[in-house]
């Protein structure tokens, strides 16, 4: 076909309805329901997407504020990755490299170093990069605002402080007071600097939803916005001086929704306040990072896929900042390798991908603008809920926010125990070559029960090895033998597979030369029915305390049987991994006690 000629066709348009009968056909009677997708954010996501999912002006009064709007400007954000050092010196060197090779934003952790005689020499020999400073980490922002000498860098400008709130250290009035002389002081030296931080991201890596890392900003945003105005502030220089920070998850749009719903719902609290539209327009800033409760000590190159995704969708969003964690930072093994491949992540988003051209992405798109409506909606109920319960102090004081985020992380975890979410390398695709670190980074996360039941076959010496019996002919039981194999490497537990088994004799030969305290047998489930008693038999012959499961269900009106024949139990899929592996772990614990006894 001719260029020309494709220029002329055009497809034909088709209703919901005809596409929902075609996908019903193709799911071969399952059903559309079957393709719904249920988030931790309590939003049903569809399958498909159409201009009636738009939310339009008229269709959103049933909540304040609509989250309809376009990016006004195309993404232009700073690259703020935060270098760390062992010395001043080695300090001032790797900032001025960054700077040099793309990094265009002052971000750095002082970490044990001291003396604010350099801490001022640093900052003096950094001027002529004319670049913003970049700091939400306690002790360097404290050691900025608390200076005696005043800076000779006239004009810094950017965003230097913490949040005393999110990350546990004021949750009450009496401290907040006292940060709020801080603040007042800071603001005196620092007039250009944004220095009253809503960083949400300790939440986040706690486990909480979007809606619920939302609610939580916007209501410290009011706190904030409360305290300052009791001190005799404007409510103009409050929100001027306030900056919010996100951490931003491995769920690609739900993070693309939720930070652009956040500035509409932002907007609308300072409209509420009064404030004139130019002055929101010129007060809101957001910056994220990647999250740090998704990452994984757990084959960490993986790390840098998702650090990347969740960077693309950060951007998208159009934050100001953006902080992207170096792969093995979960690990506490940052190298010059690692910050480089962060640092050019964001160029490569930018330079290549040309982000940075782009104005407003996701404007337009029927799923995000409805998925944005979405996430502001639930977030702007769950904000006023904390405000019906006595405010962010008073839940923050007597721990229903904790408890609330637990609930969200325990089911987070309970979806990856149970495959109905993946991790690779953690819960999926293991690798048993891999050694853990000896101190990974503190903090909740996702992979951790995952990577303490690591921990424990690795304490073990040599890998604890399951002899696995196969049934028949390889063909025949190969599904079965490859979904074990993975399901136990995740539990740092490799397999011995036998030769085909057809007779209780080859079952017992391979018994006898291998002598494994745990052996799985798979096979069909008619094989089970028949065979199970022989199998049973010829193991318990080699030792009587051999632990014997099969891959697959257990039926419940055999299981009883079974069970007195000599089985253990089962290996099948969407069971709680975790569980299962601490279970056959204890096996080869006890036999180590009873050896080294």
């Amino acid at each position: 076909m001719k260029l020309s000629d494709m220029k002329s066709q055009s497809f034909s348009r088709h209703t919901l309805s005809q596409w929902e009968e075609a996908a019903e056909k193709a799911l071969k009677g399952k059903g559309i329901s079957s393709l719904h997708t249920s988030t931790y954010e309590h939003i049903d996501l569809k399958p498909l997407y159409t201009k009636e999912d738009v939310p339009s002006r008229d269709r959103v009064k049933d909540y304040i504020p609509n989250v309809e709007g376009k990016l006004e400007r195309a993404s232009k954000w700073f690259i703020a990755q935060s270098i760390k050092r062992d010395s001043w010196e080695e300090l001032t060197t790797a900032v001025k490299d960054a700077l040099t090779r793309g990094q265009n934003c002052l971000s750095f952790s002082i970490g044990d170093l001291k003396n604010e005689e350099h801490l001022n020499q640093f900052l003096k020999e950094l001027i002529s990069f004319d670049t913003p400073i970049f700091s939400i980490d306690k002790k360097t922002s404290l050691s900025i605002i608390g200076m005696e000498e005043v800076l000779e860098w006239k004009g810094m400008y950017g965003i230097v402080g913490f949040d005393p709130l999110s990350e546990g250290e004021w949750a009450d009035e009496d401290r907040l007071e006292e940060w709020m002389k801080v603040v007042k002081e800071a603001d005196n030296h620092l007039p250009e600097v944004k220095t009253i931080i809503i960083n949400s991201a300790p939440y986040h890596n706690r486990g909480a939803s979007a809606t619920q890392e939302l609610a939580l900003a916007l209501s410290e945003g009011v706190a904030y916005i409360e305290a300052l105005r009791e001190k005799g502030w404007t409510l103009e220089r409050a929100a001027e001086k306030m900056h919010f920070h996100f951490a931003v998850g491995s769920h690609f749009f739900i993070e693309m929704a939720k930070i652009r719903a956040f500035k509409k719902l932002w907007q609308s609290v300072l409209t509420s306040y009064g404030l004139s539209e130019q002055s929101i327009a010129k007060s809101i800033s957001i910056s994220a990072e990647t999250s740090r409760f998704n990452k994984s000590t757990l084959d960490t190159y993986v790390n840098i896929l998702r650090g990347g995704g969740e960077a693309f969708s950060a951007i998208l969003a159009g934050v100001d900042y953006l902080v992207v964690a170096p792969f093995n930072e979960v690990n506490g093994e940052v190298s010059a390798l690692s910050e480089r491949i962060a640092r050019n992540t964001q160029l490569i988003l930018g330079e290549e991908a040309h982000l940075d051209k782009v104005l407003d992405p996701g404007g337009g798109s029927y799923y995000i603008e409805w998925l944005s409506k979405e996430v502001g909606k639930r977030a702007w109920e769950e904000f006023q809920q904390v405000d019906k319960e006595g405010g962010i102090l008073a839940l923050l004081a007597n721990g229903s926010i904790e408890e609330k985020i637990k609930r969200v992380r325990d089911s987070r975890i309970l979806d990856l125990a149970t495959r109905k979410n993946s991790m690779i390398g953690t819960n999926i695709y293991a690798n048993l070559e891999e050694t853990l670190p000896i101190s990974p980074a503190a903090g909740e996360r996702l992979s951790l029960p995952f990577e303490r039941v690591r921990e424990r076959a690795q304490k073990l010496g040599n890998n604890p090895t399951a002899g696995l019996i196969g049934l028949g002919e390889l063909k025949t039981y190969k599904p079965r033998a490859d979904f074990v194999k993975g399901f136990l490497a995740t539990g740092g537990i490799q397999t011995h597979q036998s030769p085909d088994c057809f007779s209780k004799e080859d079952i017992l030969r391979f018994v006898e030369e291998t002598r494994y305290p745990y052996y799985l047998v798979c096979g069909k489930d008619e094989e089970y029915h028949d065979k199970l008693s022989m199998i049973t038999e010829a193991v318990h012959t080699v030792d009587s305390s051999i632990v014997i499961d099969i891959a697959g269900r257990i039926p419940d009106e055999s299981r009883s049987e079974w069970v007195r024949q000599g089985l253990n139990g089962s290996i099948y899929n969407q069971q709680n991994i975790l569980e299962k592996l601490d279970e056959l772990l204890t096996i080869w614990e006890e036999g180590k006690d009873h050896d080294e006894a």
